[in-house]
């Protein structure tokens, strides 16, 4: 059987009111944290539509942030103060996937003590 298509959803303004309705359904006295997607579903549409309004509509773009700077803020006091119940490996993974966050290495001397290096100058004197 053939998967039925429908007509693409039409963007319409007041979604963006939606994001802040969609916002006071999350955190944690509701178990839920912000995320794009459910706010997909919430308005009952697919992320990718999410997406292209994002870059058609700039204002759009701008509430959809409000979605993920939410997330990115739950989540580093929920990791910082939350508890045992928190899964420390689970924040840091969404950190680092959807705001940016990395983890960083000295690669330079892999993390050992820097030799010091004494140059003796022509004229006899050092670096010291």
């Amino acid at each position: 059987m053939p998967n039925k298509v429908g007509r693409p959803t039409e963007y319409d303004p007041s979604f963006i009111d939606k994001v802040d309705e969609y916002l006071n359904t999350t955190g944690k006295e509701n178990m839920s944290v912000p995320k794009i997607v459910s706010f997909a579903r919430y308005i009952g549409v697919n992320k990718d539509t999410l997406n292209e309004w994002r870059k058609k509509y700039p204002e759009f773009s701008v509430a959809l942030s409000k979605i993920s700077d939410k997330q990115e803020e739950e989540l580093i006091d929920v990791g910082v103060y939350g508890g045992k119940e928190i899964n420390a490996t689970i924040v840091k993974m969404i950190l680092m996937s959807n705001h940016g966050y990395k983890e960083r290495t000295d690669t330079t001397t892999n993390d050992k003590d820097i030799n010091q290096v004494l140059v003796k100058f022509i004229d006899g004197s050092t670096n010291n």
